[in-house]
């Protein structure tokens, strides 16, 4: 009699547990960044940057996706790539935003940052170890900035690089720093309808 109730009770119970168990869970955000040069030559305070190529400090540039999507004028960052833009202190270089989900960092791809005259190229990758994180290696060229020319044609000209990984908050907006360039990351969970 024992054995049959219990068994009664497992048979109740399997069928309420199975949708909870095999619901797939919502990870996907969507992650919106801006990299803007810095046009105050005081912020330099006379830091010297060596002209040495670092060789992507452990991101595939290779592997990097590229993502089309424009931000929406009611983006996250939207006004405050305008009010960047509008200030003259600073110029928007590329302002990006995607969704992908959050996965372990030997599967996600890094997303490709650039700009159109080449001043600009890197990437970010987004990824989910214990925490939600954010990997950034970017390299501002400045002859390419000035005279727009194209990656590589001015080999003598300074660049300057921005590598820094760090743990991010949901919904709030991140800045990484340089002197000559600064990236604001914003990462978001997508909704689900």
């Amino acid at each position: 009699m024992v054995k049959r109730l219990f068994l009664i009770l497992i048979l109740t119970f399997i069928p309420g547990m199975l949708p909870h168990a095999a619901a797939p869970s919502a990870n996907v955000y969507e992650i919106e960044v801006i990299v803007f040069e810095n046009r105050l030559p005081d912020l330099e305070g006379g830091e010297f940057w060596t002209r040495k190529e670092e060789k992507n400090a452990g991101m595939e540039m290779n592997d990097a996706v590229s993502v089309g999507e424009k931000p929406a004028v009611d983006s996250g960052l939207s006004a405050t790539a305008a009010a960047l833009e509008s200030s003259g202190r600073h110029h928007v270089l590329a302002h990006l935003r995607w969704q992908q989900s959050a996965e372990a960092k030997s599967v996600s791809k890094p997303v490709k940052i650039a700009n159109a005259n080449g001043a600009l190229d890197g990437a970010l990758r987004f990824y989910l170890s214990r925490y939600l994180l954010v990997d950034l290696n970017l390299t501002l060229r400045e002859g390419a900035m000035t005279a727009g020319l194209a990656a590589g044609s001015a080999p003598e000209a300074p660049a300057y690089r921005l590598i820094e990984g760090r743990r991010v908050k949901l919904a709030e907006t991140h800045y990484f720093d340089h002197p000559k360039f600064g990236a604001l990351v914003r990462v978001s969970p997508v909704k689900a309808n």
